[in-house]
């Protein structure tokens, strides 16, 4: 399995994702990669993958842009905050 840890890291370099982190439960997986476009700009891509069987799974991605990354923690934690004090009127 060393191998494929090695070639995890050199895809990495090679297609500009600076940083990762993923998560994920039965039958269903989250990527956050931080990402450097052909033109040193940095962007979030978010992606979710289903698995459907062993082989087969549906993705889909959201690509927030690096200006955009400060809303994007604003809402987080304008929602998050509602939810965890029962102002989001669904409890």
């Amino acid at each position: 399995m060393i191998w494929f840890a090695e070639f995890c890291i050199m895809k990495n370099l090679i297609k500009g994702r600076l940083d990762s982190e993923s998560f994920g439960v039965e039958g269903r997986h989250f990527f956050v990669d931080l990402m450097k476009a052909k033109n040193d700009k940095r962007y979030l891509q978010i992606t979710r993958a289903d698995y459907k069987d062993k082989v087969f799974y549906e993705r889909s991605s959201v690509i927030l842009f690096e200006e955009d990354f400060g809303f994007l923690v604003e809402a987080l934690s304008m929602v998050l905050t509602r939810y965890t004090h029962g102002e989001n009127g669904k409890n």
